[in-house]
């Protein structure tokens, strides 16, 4: 029986490198690819996919949105992260969305592997660092960093204020109103205690996000 696979990320190089991978180490695989949400949720509609790899950050989507819907939609389909951001910021999130696994992008490629056989045999992968994280202090684990308080959007919005993209750069990087992106920078500047572009800068250099 073939095993049906959706690659989401907004980067043709990602898809392509990770859609080689399967094909070359997984029997009878048979992989789409999808770039922004309407992709996504068009062949989810179409189809059923045993497996989504799924980037955070997707053009033109909510992710707490898009995984709510993934969960009513397509509950069978078992959902592995594959993201730029550490662990310790999303990680534990994304477990609690319903991921099934969360996977950094500079992985090896014998853990990205093991990772999506994981999950497509119905387990959930979890890596040693995320492992160490959640069993820190067991159910009453903190929030490792309080970039975690940041919905994705708002994280996408504050590495661009800390890359020193002004306010109307930012409306026209993401197609979005002004208003829309003053109230991101109000909630980034109010969740993360900062007051300013500095402080929000080496908030972030303190916890590797760059």
């Amino acid at each position: 029986m073939a095993t049906s696979i959706l690659i989401a990320d907004d980067h043709s190089i990602v898809r392509s490198g990770v859609k080689a991978l399967i094909k070359q180490h997984i029997d009878q695989a048979q992989v789409e690819e999808a770039s922004d949400e309407n992709e996504i949720t068009e062949k989810i509609r179409s189809r059923s996919f045993r497996l989504l790899v799924l980037d955070i950050n997707i053009p033109g989507s909510d992710f707490t949105n898009l995984m709510e819907w993934l969960r009513h939609v397509a509950p069978e389909t078992g959902i592995l992260i594959f993201s730029t951001y550490n662990e310790d910021i999303y990680g534990k999130k994304c477990l609690q969305m319903g991921a099934r696994g969360y996977l950094r992008k500079t992985a090896a490629n014998a853990e990205i592997l093991e990772a999506i056989r994981t999950v497509l045999e119905g387990g959930y992968y979890i890596s040693g660092q995320l492992q160490a994280l959640l069993q820190e202090n067991g159910d009453e684990q903190p929030e490792v960093s309080p970039l975690g308080k940041l919905s994705a959007k708002e994280l996408e919005i504050a590495l661009l204020i800390q890359k020193g993209h002004s306010l109307p750069e930012i409306c026209n990087l993401l197609k979005i109103q002004y208003s829309t992106a003053n109230t991101y920078k109000r909630r980034v500047f109010e969740k993360l205690k900062v007051h300013n572009g500095v402080g929000l800068s080496q908030l972030m250099k303190t916890f590797h996000i760059e």
